[in-house]
């Protein structure tokens, strides 16, 4: 009798020991690996808004600080190291058309270069008024500095008085040869309140505002 229980006990601790064995080694018991984090809704911070605004309505200014806000990007204010000065008219018919008539590369203050880490960027906003049917010629100068490779993306925008789409098809060209090397995309022109205009480009161009926008938040 006695030998008897000690079989079936035998037996049990067995059958005990063999299910847990199976618990930790069959496909059912295998923890599983560590989920993947989200993409971020916010972008990758790799997104640059520079832009040049010379005049008191700061519109340019306005576009490029919603952009920045969108794509959650840094805005870059280039900054001449001679400022333009003085009235509208003496800035407009004086000094700007004297650079675009000459072909001049005015000097871009060393600040602006010095604030700007250019290999943390693959997407490139550049902003700026239309200026004697193109870019200002100060645009120009900055998109030479530097060495463009294909893989850095440029977005053009920008706004006048007149809304003259073919000056800035214009400035579209300025632009891709200046910023020689680059992938330059179809721009933005719209004024800068027309918000709608612009978030629509963005939902369109930028991939931080599609992630944003795929996520349900608010863009």
């Amino acid at each position: 009798m006695k030998k008897a229980l000690t079989s079936v006990l035998f037996a049990i601790c067995f059958i005990f020991v063999f299910a847990i064995s199976a618990c930790g080694n069959g496909s059912g018991g295998e923890t599983p690996p560590p989920a993947s984090p989200p993409e971020s809704a916010g972008g990758n911070g790799n997104v640059l808004i520079v832009y040049f605004s010379w005049s008191g309505s700061g519109n340019t200014e306005k576009m490029a600080n919603r952009i920045a806000a969108r794509t959650n990007g840094t805005a870059v204010k280039i900054e001449a190291a001679v400022p333009y000065t003085g009235s509208y008219n003496e800035v407009a018919y004086g000094r700007a058309k004297e650079e675009h008539d000459s072909n001049a590369r005015p000097e871009v203050a060393q600040s602006t270069y010095d604030s700007i880490d250019m290999s943390k960027y693959d997407t490139v906003f550049v902003g700026y008024p239309i200026w004697w049917w193109t870019t200002p010629m100060i645009i120009t100068t900055f998109l030479e500095y530097y060495e463009w490779t294909s893989d850095v993306d440029i977005y053009p925008f920008s706004q006048s008085a007149s809304m003259d789409v073919s000056q800035f098809n214009t400035s579209m060209e300025q632009v891709r040869t200046s910023a020689n090397g680059a992938t330059v995309h179809d721009g933005l022109f719209a004024r800068a309140s027309d918000t709608a205009a612009i978030d629509a480009y963005l939902l369109t161009n930028s991939l931080a505002v599609r992630q944003a926008h795929n996520a349900g938040l608010s863009v």
